[in-house]
């Protein structure tokens, strides 16, 4: 993190940044002074606890993406299915709530190595549907009405190196080998850099198959669609125990004859998974809307999903209000020296 006067503190939108910095701070102390609120929560109808034992056809352990989207597309298939969804906080309030907005079809996993695992047509069929997925998620929130500040417009990934413009090219020369040669494009600087205005930038890699959404809006949207189709959600109800046939809950019991484990990060919280997983957790930071005339200068009025091909994880977007959301590495990305000195973001 860089001192005031070189490049602007990034922050949550109610924390100014001359409120929390003073010289003398480490980084720290610094960011404990930022707010806990994620930049997408807004206050929102707040569901009642269950308060008793109750029966249902499927009962859903966790109010995140993974059970929302799963309680929308039982009720679409089967509108007459009894589904409850129990959630410890309130809807979204995991990764859900809070994460850099990002809907993408970008899989951490080498498709060769699905391929070993399974077999080259299902490796091809798995990318295939999370490419779907992404133009799904803006259809589901045009038909149901949701405003997400959904934008499809791609992921740039800047090579600030030659030895990351090597890795674009192998990313590439593989995915074409693989039999997917409109998967990723490269780009050479001057594309790379008519898109975002970079230091550095050599070249870069775009693909189409990713949008930039406000996390908040669409777990909000979809919980509300979901109650409308019939759902039943109760927050402030932890699920202290799960078998076949019942979640045992701090209000009651959930009879089903489906148990849907939405857990996700909070899985290892259940002692029998306590050592399936290891969640995993980055910090994003949010600017104060920027102007437009900076936005332009710096060639940031879209809202393309981009990082640059460091090893180390980063990843932004540009909000629908102009905000620049960054995990902790991109704000490196764009120059300290582009801001003008003194700029309170």
């Amino acid at each position: 993190m860089d001192a005031p006067g070189s490049a602007p503190l990034l922050t949550t939108k109610s924390v100014e940044p001359r409120d929390i910095w003073t010289s003398n701070m480490s980084v720290g102390q610094a960011l404990s002074g930022l707010s806990n609120v994620p930049v997408w929560y807004e206050d929102a109808k707040r569901r009642k606890a269950l308060a008793s034992d109750i029966d249902a056809d499927v009962a859903i352990i966790g109010a995140g993406y993974t059970g929302l989207w799963t309680a929308y597309y039982l009720l679409k298939a089967e509108p007459t299915l009894r589904v409850v969804v129990i959630e410890r906080e309130h809807a979204g309030y995991g990764a859900s709530g809070r994460n850099g907005g990002w809907a993408s079809a970008i899989f951490p996993l080498l498709l060769q190595h699905v391929a070993k695992s399974s077999s080259h047509a299902a490796a091809l069929a798995l990318q295939a549907a999370m490419n779907d997925t992404v133009d799904e998620i803006g259809r589901v929130l045009r038909d149901e009405g949701i405003n997400a500040n959904y934008a499809k417009q791609g992921f740039l990934s800047l090579a600030r190196s030659s030895a990351q413009l090597s890795r674009a090219r192998a990313a590439v020369q593989a995915s074409e080998t693989f039999g997917l040669p409109h998967q990723w494009r490269l780009l050479d600087a001057p594309e790379a850099s008519a898109m975002i205005a970079a230091e550095g930038g050599v070249g870069g890699l775009y693909t189409e198959h990713c949008a930039v959404i406000h996390p908040g809006l669409l777990v909000r949207g979809l919980t509300r669609s979901i109650e409308a189709l019939g759902a039943c959600i109760y927050e402030k109800t932890s699920a202290t125990d799960f078998r076949r046939g019942s979640v045992i809950t701090s209000g009651g019991t959930v009879r089903a004859r489906v148990i849907v484990r939405a857990t996700e990060g909070f899985t290892t919280q259940f002692r029998e998974y306590r050592r399936s997983l290891i969640p995993l957790y980055s910090l994003v930071f949010a600017t104060e809307p920027l102007p437009h005339s900076l936005r332009i200068k710096l060639k940031l009025d879209h809202r393309i999903a981009f990082n640059d091909m460091r090893h180390l994880r980063t990843y932004a977007q540009v909000t629908a209000d102009g905000r620049l959301v960054s995990e902790a590495g991109a704000r490196l990305i764009i120059s300290a020296q582009r801001f003008p000195r003194n700029t309170t973001l």
